[in-house]
């Protein structure tokens, strides 16, 4: 062969191939969609170490006390602490904290469970069981962002803390753990109780203790990444919440409740929209960049409806998303066989479809808004539709209303002789932990999906 038969071989092969690729490329429109972000949220293998504080008030003291008829929560999970704790960190070391933060030794462990954990034997200023200082374990988390931090306390909070300066020093840290990338989960455990409840405020501006109690919740907050927060969440109910009685809550608050990118994970099919695969030359794929396309001929009256679990989509536990919305482009092209098409027009229609959600599904009703009647029949249009989270839900504060109770009816209430007492505040601090949430969320896409319809004349 001569170099010229060679070399015009060679330019009629390649030719040949670039016709073929610039076909199949011509068969959608440049398109210049959302890219979902690579970043890897989850931790890697290696264990990171976990610090666990315990509420050192003297309001504490009743979970350590038997109450006849009553199932002691409280002592069996903090038996238990010690080994969940190492599932999820190499190393696990132990605080006391009311006004300050004080470390114990990891044989001391024990002492939490007895009543004699939560007495002071200096004057009363001098003690470190007069007060609850919760920013002080929420800024050691700020300090070590690798770490997991677990917190016990009852959480009783009077509305003085949760205003102004006091506030600030809660949220500040806070907001810098959700930047981070870390969340906090919040595991409500109601136990048996027999001891005092301090510093109930009254209608007159004092405060007064309760005994009557048998019941109280507690708290174990978790400070970490999804992974840590979850199985200590797992252990727990495996290990304690066996029984149908037991009554226990969990909330997660994360600037990221979206679970997943759909395209990064392909996690779309051909059955997200039901019986379009049974259109005349459908087809399913996913393009190289993620995006899946479903091509199909149909007719004016086809209605095109994409569902998908919000399994899929939402972190499981967590406040959810209370917006979603939606970015669409709409191109037409006269030519309907894709080798031959080389006139992609990008239209000016707005609210193509229309989105709905309810508690288990997110819904697209395609072509709503535009129908497909509307559009010029006996050519190829080709739609994107991007999926968005706009804010977080608040499912977070629902789940605890029950066990709320808020500074001007605390006095009401107690008069009432509960056996069940409630949560000074808890609705207000899981709203604030949630409002911070909310500060540190980002609009995070969902998914980009693809429709490339050739519209028939009839």
């Amino acid at each position: 062969m001569t170099d010229f038969k060679r070399f015009f071989t060679y330019f009629f092969v390649f030719s040949f191939f670039l016709s073929s690729v610039n076909a199949k490329e011509s068969c959608q429109p440049d398109l210049n969609l959302p890219t979902y972000s690579d970043e890897v949220t989850e931790t890697t293998s290696e264990k990171d170490p976990v610090f666990v504080y315990f509420d050192g008030s003297l309001s504490m003291q009743g979970y350590t006390k038997d109450q006849p008829g009553q199932k002691n929560l409280y002592r069996d999970v903090i038996d238990d602490l010690q080994q969940i704790s190492e599932n999820v960190g190499n190393k696990t070391f132990y605080h006391k904290f009311g006004s300050k933060v004080e470390p114990i030794k990891e044989n001391e462990i024990a002492k939490a469970t007895k009543p004699g954990f939560y007495i002071c034997s200096d004057s009363q200023a001098k003690c470190n069981n007069q007060e609850t200082r919760l920013e002080l374990p929420f800024k050691a988390a700020k300090a070590n962002k690798d770490a997991t931090y677990v917190i016990v306390t009852d959480l009783f909070l009077s509305s003085k803390q949760l205003v102004g300066s006091t506030l600030s020093s809660l949220t500040k840290p806070l907001k810098s753990i959700l930047k981070d990338g870390k969340s906090i989960g919040i595991v409500g455990v109601m136990s048996s109780f027999n001891g005092n409840i301090y510093d109930i405020p009254k209608k007159d501006g004092g405060t007064f203790k309760y005994s009557e109690a048998k019941k109280r919740p507690f708290y174990i907050i978790i400070i970490g990444d999804q992974k840590n927060i979850n199985q200590i969440k797992k252990n727990l109910e495996e290990q304690h919440f066996i029984d149908a009685e037991d009554q226990y809550k969990f909330a997660l608050i994360t600037s990221s409740p979206v679970l997943q990118n759909l395209n990064k994970n392909k996690v779309i099919t051909e059955d997200n929209i039901a019986r379009i695969s049974n259109s005349e030359n459908f087809k399913f794929e996913y393009t190289d960049n993620n995006l899946p396309v479903y091509k199909l001929d149909t007719n004016n009256k086809k209605k095109i409806k994409f569902k998908i679990s919000m399994k899929e989509i939402i972190v499981p536990g967590s406040a959810g998303i209370g917006e979603y919305s939606l970015k669409e482009n709409l191109w037409s092209s006269k030519k309907t066989k894709c080798k031959e098409i080389d006139d992609w027009r990008k239209t000016k229609y707005k609210d193509i479809s229309a989105l709905e959600t309810d508690e288990n599904d997110l819904k697209i009703n395609m072509f709503k808004g535009v129908p497909l009647k509307s559009l010029f029949r006996g050519m190829r249009h080709f739609y994107t539709v991007s999926i968005y989270a706009n804010k977080p839900g608040n499912l977070s504060e629902e789940k605890f209303n029950e066990w709320s109770i808020r500074d001007s009816d605390a006095e009401d209430f107690t008069d009432q002789s509960p056996v069940e007492f409630k949560t000074l505040n808890l609705t207000k601090i899981i709203k604030i932990l949630s409002s911070v949430a909310n500060d540190t969320f980002e609009p995070t896409l969902i998914a980009n999906i693809a429709l490339n319809i050739n519209l028939l004349k009839k």
